[in-house]
């Protein structure tokens, strides 16, 4: 590898599949100094539209995220984070973008930029057709090991949840019956944790995890917990006036809860907001638009006021 010049390092990073951006480290604003092709075609954003600028812009005003609040207290340790957030293309379209931060520092040791690695998680839910059946029923089957159990709450974590969705959108397209999304985030869970610290932020995400999950009680629902205060769950089988009932439920049963929290702007204790949508999948359609679609009516949640379901 000696021998390479400054433009035959660019044209490798250009060359990745994956988002690169650097990020001038000793600016408070952290401003956006060079964003690969990949970043580019994911975002649909350009380097110029983003040259001076925070990629807190992606977040559009959707910046109640956990995620968002621990990636902001890595940076100013200079520490690696790896963190799951909800960002928003220059067309508006909502998705999930899977962050690796790594400060890069100088000889002298000194933190002078950092550069991020990112990665669009909806392209994991793309359904393959050459995926395995099953030879009886002919459903689709989960083609990767996933790990199954959240370790914090007990639920499903977000790639065993996308194969299972896989299957199950499978079939519903061919039993012409509809699926629900639900995508509920903990209100104001940020200065939650400010207020109580870390371990306080946990033990109440796992009483709002288990309220959420038992307003989904069939044995074909599925709960999983994104990152930090997010989850996602689906339900076969639900209409959109049948999941929005339950969206209320959540919001409802998490208030009934009475987790103290002094910081809200909501109310005096701790709230969820839920995004929900529904289908009955068409030939050709695939999952990660109607996740894309139960985020966005989250945000429209949040966006009235929060603590209800949309």
């Amino acid at each position: 590898m000696t021998g390479l010049d400054l433009d035959c390092y660019r044209r490798i990073i250009d060359s990745s599949p994956d988002g690169v951006v650097l990020v001038d480290a000793q600016s408070p604003e952290h401003p956006v100094i060079y964003v690969n092709h990949g970043f580019e075609t994911m975002t649909g954003y350009a380097l110029a539209d983003l040259l001076g600028r925070n990629l807190r812009l992606l977040q559009g005003d959707d910046r109640d995220q956990d995620a968002r609040h621990r990636m902001r207290e890595a940076l100013v340790r200079h520490e690696p984070c790896r963190v799951l957030l909800r960002n928003y293309r220059k067309d508006g379209t909502v998705f999930w973008n899977e962050m690796t931060v790594v400060p890069l520092k100088d000889a002298q040791g000194q933190v002078t930029h950092f550069a991020g690695h990112h990665r669009d998680a909806g392209e994991r839910l793309r359904i393959d057709p050459k995926s395995s059946k099953d030879s009886s029923s002919g459903a689709h089957q989960p083609t990767s090991v996933a790990i199954r159990d959240d370790r914090l709450t007990g639920l499903f974590t977000l790639p065993y949840l996308e194969e299972l969705l896989k299957r199950d959108w499978a079939l519903a397209q061919r039993e012409r019956r509809s699926i629900a999304v639900f995508a509920i985030d903990i209100d104001a869970l940020d200065l939650y944790n400010a207020t109580f610290g870390r371990a306080a932020g946990d033990s109440a995400i796992r009483r709002v995890s288990h309220v959420v999950a038992g307003c989904l009680r069939r044995s074909s629902d599925v709960t999983a917990r994104i990152d930090g205060g997010s989850l996602l769950a689906f339900a076969p089988g639900l209409g959109l006036d049948q999941a929005l009932r339950i969206g209320h439920t959540m919001s409802e049963r998490v208030r009934e809860l009475r987790i103290h929290h002094p910081r809200s702007t909501v109310l005096r204790y701790m709230s969820v907001s839920v995004g929900v949508s529904a289908v009955v999948p068409e030939q050709g359609d695939d999952p990660a638009s109607l996740l894309e679609k139960s985020q966005l009516q989250l945000k429209l949640a949040k966006s009235a006021g929060r603590n209800q379901a949309a």
